[in-house]
This record gives C-alpha cells, structure tokens and sequence, in this order.
C-alpha cells in the first residue's frame, strides 16, 4: 500500500484542506484523508472543529467560532521510529516526518528565519509553519531525530504579541 500524500502549501493549504475555508468545506476536503469527525471544545458544545485518526496520520482542523479554517496540524501516527511513517507530509518538497529534522531545519535556514527557540519544536514565522516532536516517545539518535507534528496557519500567527509603548 502506498502511502497517503500531504503537500503542505504555507500560509494556504494543507493537502485539499485550505485556510479560510468554511467549516463544512474542510470536512468534505478532509474526507480525502479518512474520515473526519466534527469536534467539539467540550460536552454539549457545537462543534467548531474537524478531528482525524485514520490513513497513518491525525489532523485537528481548527475552526472555532469563525467557521473558517484558521490552522490545519498534521500528526504522524504513533509508530516504531524505525518503521517508514504510513503518511507522507511534504513542506518545500521535504517529508518533515522521514527526512531528519536537522537537515529540515537546515534547508529551511537556507531560505528562511528558522526559530528554533520554542521548546521541543521549530518555528518558521514567513510561513507560518511550526514543527514539533513529541519527547516522550522513544527517541531516536540526533541523526534520525525527525518531526512528527506539523501546524500551519495565515499570516501572523507565530508573531509575537504586540509590545506596550509603555515599557
């Protein structure tokens, strides 16, 4: 079986699911993954949202209250590190969870700020990429250490807030 495909499209698109979609658009578009579960924030509430568990990956499609897609974050299902991933999530060309996360964060140095200051993860602020690995599951040499989350979003959305003038 061939893997599921995922080209990342910063600040625009996850696969078929693109940002500033309506609720209902992202979950026929998520179809294309598995089979999408409305989510809601807690018992009772409508929901906002649109979860995945299924084709070797889970994705949260982030709604809330707007009723667009405002962050698309892409997970590699929880498998042995030594086995190939079952999904492959391609940002410029490069599958962030196969290819190491050093050479990741290089090629992506080469092009662009890469903030690498934020906990277990990465941060490209120009696309509104974050990367993150989860550090409680079994941690592979440096040289094999690869992502196994994925968040894109528009514009702005890694900006630090706005500072007081008055300090």
């Amino acid at each position: 079986m061939s893997p599921l495909i995922i080209e990342l499209d910063p600040l625009r698109a996850a696969g078929p699911v693109s940002l500033g979609m309506s609720f209902e658009e992202a979950g026929r578009a998520l179809a294309a993954w598995g089979t999408p579960r409305p989510f809601a924030p807690y018992p009772g509430a409508e929901p906002l949202d649109w979860q995945l568990w299924d084709s070797g990956v889970s994705a949260h499609v982030f709604c809330g209250s707007a009723g667009v897609v405002q962050t698309v974050e892409i997970s590699r299902a929880f498998e042995d590190p030594d086995v190939e991933p079952q999904a492959r999530v391609l940002l410029l060309g490069m599958d962030v969870f196969s290819v190491p996360a050093r050479q990741v964060i290089a090629e992506l140095g080469a092009r662009y700020d890469v903030d690498d200051d934020v906990g277990h993860g990465v941060v490209v602020r120009e696309l509104s990429v974050g990367m993150s690995r989860d550090l409680g599951e079994p941690f592979p040499s440096a040289d094999r250490w690869c992502f196994d989350g994925v968040l894109i979003a528009g514009p702005g959305y890694y900006d630090p807030p706005p500072r007081d003038g008055g300090s």
